[in-house]
Parts: structure tokens; sequence; C-alpha cells
């Protein structure tokens, strides 16, 4: 009787499921029955993950397959989002040009609906997510050359650290609004936060980081929040941008060209303007922070 019972639900659950495909104003629902209709593509990764060696043969249908049948291609970015808001984003060029699948079956096991995972051998696996419920086209976040860089030590170091960051336990640190509103004069819509490594995410802010907080770490500062899959914290947070205003963390870089190849900026002006209170002082953008007054610089602006 157990075995019937568990098979309905099984079957319920296989009904109701279904990954919703966004482009534009049109809303496609492939369910798993639709997904084990496509020709199915096999793959095998080879990944180190932790110190550990994980071999595995995927078996799935290729994204490319459903993106044609459909007729979608007016995109210049893949964004996917999981049933608990971990959200990743691929390249229309990294979709054309590599093995892009989205895996039923790993290892000869067929994979639960929430385990169905994009597999991309080319990319880190920290972009594999699974438990898919969305996939949306989008168009580039055209994310301007920015006019005002705040350096984050300053605002920090006039800022009261905090003891308690619910609901983290024995961390230190500030909450993002705390050091971010100092900089920003409106907190909201997109957030582009880049860490060290350079790991970027474009977040909305009040659903992921109006409550995320700044815990400190050594010299440096993890982004995490709550409302955030722990997937999506950003290590050594260096780099935070709305619209044409920008903090970044000095210590992570040497200089402004440091920052400029992280980001990829369109336009690097020669010059800029420190400001120190209300005095200012022109230097060369490719000067050294540890050269003259950049680390009395409370802000710059080109």
């Amino acid at each position: 009787m157990k075995v019937i019972i568990f098979g309905i639900i099984l079957f319920v659950s296989s009904l109701l499921f279904s990954i919703e495909l966004i482009d534009a104003e049109r809303i496609i629902n492939l369910e798993r029955t639709k997904l084990d209709s496509y020709e199915q593509a096999e793959l095998e990764t080879y990944r180190n993950k932790d110190g550990e060696e994980k071999d595995d043969n995927w078996i799935g249908v290729k994204l490319i397959d459903i993106l044609q049948e459909y007729g979608i291609s007016n995109y210049d970015k893949l964004c996917f989002i999981s049933s608990d808001n971990y959200l990743v984003r691929i390249a229309k060029e990294d979709i054309l040009n590599k093995e892009v699948v989205l895996a039923l079956v790993r290892n000869g096991k067929t994979l639960d609906n929430e385990h169905i995972r994009l597999v991309i051998p080319e990319i880190r696996d920290m972009f594999w997510i699974q438990d898919i419920s969305t996939i949306k086209t989008e168009s580039i976040f055209d994310i301007p050359f920015p006019h005002t860089i705040y350096f984050a030590e300053p605002i920090i170091n006039k800022t009261q650290i905090r003891d308690e960051l619910p609901p983290f336990i024995r961390v230190t640190g500030y909450t993002f609004p705390d050091i971010m509103s100092q900089a920003f004069p409106f907190l909201k819509d997109e957030v582009l936060v880049v860490g060290k490594d350079g790991v970027k995410h474009n977040l909305d802010y009040d659903k992921y980081l109006k409550n995320a907080l700044l815990i400190k770490n050594g010299d440096s500062f993890d982004l995490k929040s709550p409302d955030m899959p722990a997937g999506m914290w950003i290590k050594n947070l260096a780099y935070v941008q709305i619209f044409d205003v920008v903090v970044i963390f000095q210590s992570h870089f040497m200089s402004l060209t440091d920052v400029n190849n992280l980001l990829n900026w369109n336009n690097f002006p020669e010059e800029v303007i420190l400001h120190f209170g209300e005095n200012t002082e022109k230097q060369s953008s490719n000067e050294k922070f540890n050269i003259s007054n950049w680390n009395r610089a409370e802000w710059l602006e080109w």
C-alpha cells in the first residue's frame, strides 16, 4: 500500500513540475515529459571538488534544442533561477558555443525533478544550478561608466562595528545598508556586487540585499544574506555599483588600473579628482594607491 501511495505522489509531482521559460512576454512551461521527449545528449565531466576528484556521466537535453524549437534567439544572456532564489546568468556566446545541457540522468540514475541540473563542463560548477524553476531571456544589463567612486575604508572607519549580526552568530561586521547608504542616496533597483576573485552578480536590492551583511573576515569583508542561497555569497567583497556610483574596497586593488581590469570598463580617463573633505587634488588614474594622497581620499570623480 505504501509503495502505491509513494508512486501516486511521484506521479502527481511529475504532473505539477515544470520549468518556466520566459522570453519577453511569452511564457512556456517545460514539463518533465516534455524534457524527456527531446533527443538526449551525453557528456562527461571531470572536477576537483574540495580535493576530491569527481567524474560524472550526464544525460540530458541540449539547451540549444529547446531554444531552437521555440524560436528563442533575441537575447544576450539567459538567467536561471532556482526555487530557493539561487541565480546564475550565462552569456549567449556560451550557450551557442559550449556544451550546455539540462541533465536528467547522472551516472545512470534518473534525477528527481528538483535535481535536474544545468551542466556546462567548460564553466565553473558554481554555475551548474539545480532545482531550476525559471529560465528567462535577458538583454545586456548596460552598466554605465562610474562618475563617482567612494572608498569603503573611510566609511567603515567612521561606522561603529556590530558584534551581533543575526541570523549569523559569533561574527562581527556591518549591515549592507550601514555602509552603502553613506555612498548611495537611494538603495534600490539592480546592484552590481563583485568579489576580489571576479565573481559578480547583478542583484535586485529589495529581493537579495536589503538584509545583507558585511561580515569581517581578516582584513576583508564577505557579503552574506539570509535572502541569498549560500552559493551566491561573495567572499572578499571588492566592488559595488548602482547606476554610475561605485564603492570600492581599496585594499583589494593596487590602483584604478586593477579595478579597470576587473570590470573591463570601456572608458578610462587619464586623470581623476580626489576629494579630502572640502579639499580636492588631481591625480593620474594609473597611479598606485600607496603613492601620494590616495589612502587619505574619501572619494573621487572623473
